[in-house]
């Protein structure tokens, strides 16, 4: 199995991203990277990180970290469950308002929009007609 894309130090003081217990970094960074490995079609992981330029070596770090930091921000759960914590819900006593729920929107709650910007630039994903989305 490969090593996760980003180390506690890059995220920390390259990317500088959301406060993350260094204890919780191993898993979350983990996830990330399996998650750009998906958005990817596994490109990176079958040829290795070292492979691209450093230009787009940095662009992958990125949208790591910016994964790592969704998950920090809207819960490790929008991995498997595909519902954000700051999904829009709410509730006042017996009255209550609940965010997108559909399947499409649960799906592309799982990935943080700047990763999939990131990765767009780097040409290792592609546009299928309007905008790519996680599945």
């Amino acid at each position: 199995m490969r090593d996760p894309y980003i180390d506690f130090d890059y995220y920390d003081k390259e990317y500088e991203g959301e406060s993350v217990k260094d204890s919780d970094f191993s898993k979350l960074s983990k996830r990330a990277s399996d998650v750009v490995d998906q958005l990817t079609g596994y490109k990176i992981a079958k040829s290795g990180l070292d492979s691209y330029d450093q230009f787009i070596q940095g662009l992958i770090k990125q949208a790591t970290a910016a994964q790592v930091e969704y998950y920090q921000l809207e819960g490790i759960e929008t991995d498997s469950t595909g519902q954000t914590e700051s999904n829009g819900s709410f509730s006042i006593g017996k009255f209550s308002v609940s965010g997108g729920s559909t399947s499409t929107s649960r799906q592309s709650a799982r990935v943080a929009p700047n990763a999939i910007a990131y990765l767009e630039a780097t040409g290792l994903i592609k546009r299928n007609g309007v905008r790519i989305g996680a599945i």
